[in-house]
């Protein structure tokens, strides 16, 4: 597959949205920088991975928002060509809780469909400090669908 200019353009838009609110200069709790909220170390890699992203600067720039960007949408292409389940379903939650750990999933249900996967889900729960729970699994399941939906007002 070939990102141009039949790409699904408003769901990447959605997906900036989810991760950062469209906040360029913001970093999450778990290191997550700028835009598409990109971990160290994945930036690193698609920077060496990706030409296009060379061209822009010397090394990985989560801050600056025309790299991010198009981290965010070669990171994506990437997933979405290599997921052992086409769709772009598949390469959000990939992006959001690993390629791994979705693999995983898919083995156990032993097939791409989204409901037999989502019930082979088992991730951390993680106390956090205010005493509520963050669930894994369900901030994974529910990434592409809430880039789905925050999508449709890009079109």
């Amino acid at each position: 597959m070939f990102i141009g200019t039949d790409a699904p353009y408003h769901y990447f838009m959605g997906q900036i949205e989810q991760e950062s609110r469209c906040r360029e200069s913001v970093t999450a709790f778990d290191g997550g920088m700028g835009l598409g909220q990109f971990m160290p170390g994945t930036a690193a890699w698609i920077h060496e991975r990706e030409e296009a992203l060379q061209e822009l600067s010397l090394k990985p720039n989560p801050y600056d928002p025309r790299w991010n960007i198009r981290a965010l949408v070669l990171y994506d292409r990437h997933l979405y060509q290599t997921g052992k389940c086409e769709g772009w379903y598949f390469a959000f939650r990939s992006y959001n809780g690993g390629a791994g750990n979705l693999n995983k999933e898919i083995a156990r249900a032993g097939s791409c469909n989204i409901t037999l996967i989502e019930k082979q889900c088992a991730r951390k729960k993680v106390r956090l400090k205010c005493g509520s729970v963050l669930d894994f699994c369900k901030v994974n399941i529910e990434y592409p669908y809430l880039i789905f939906q925050k999508g449709e007002k890009y079109k």
